[in-house]
């Protein structure tokens, strides 16, 4: 920001704590890092594409593999939602059931801003997930550093997992 001389104008720092540039900013710029968070945004922009694509595939294969499993659905848009996130209920078990036992699996019931309310999740009611189903869903992330060798393996610990849980509930 450039500050002309005449007329004299009074500006109040927004940021305190150093004198430079006659105590309007504190602190020398980071130059460095500048430099880094810009090569950061280059190459996130360039591989935005194919790594959406990559996400989207991994997710499907997720989605078809599991949907076998029957009484599954999927919370919200199949096709209008971020790549990485498959938001599912399984109709006939308890999500904290299931969390606790796909504890090998990094998965949740809630979004990481309200973990620690006991309330049904306020988005899937939104858009109009019945409370039963609310309350037996499970949210799978896929990541930039996810694998196809981890999916098929997820898949098939959560195909054992479930298959259990609902054999021992109708032992029940």
């Amino acid at each position: 920001m450039y500050i002309r001389s005449q007329p004299k104008l009074h500006l109040t720092p927004q940021i305190h704590g150093g004198d430079q540039e006659n105590n309007l900013r504190a602190g020398t710029l980071a130059t460095h890092q500048i430099v880094g968070m810009g090569e950061a945004f280059n190459i996130a922009a360039s591989e935005m594409q194919p790594e959406g694509k990559r996400l989207l595939q991994l997710r499907e294969k997720l989605w078809q593999g599991i949907k076998p499993l029957g009484n599954i659905y999927i919370n919200g848009s199949n096709s209008n939602r971020i790549q990485g996130n498959l938001n599912v209920s399984f109709g006939d078990l308890d999500s904290e059931l299931l969390l606790a036992a796909l504890k090998d699996l990094a998965v949740s019931t809630t979004s990481a801003c309200t973990r620690s309310s006991i309330k049904p999740s306020h988005v899937l009611q939104a858009i109009g997930v019945p409370e039963n189903l609310i309350r037996s869903s499970i949210r799978f992330s896929v990541g930039r550093f996810t694998t196809e060798t981890e999916i098929n393996d997820a898949i098939k610990h959560i195909n054992d997992i479930v298959s259990k849980l609902r054999t021992h509930q109708e032992n029940l």
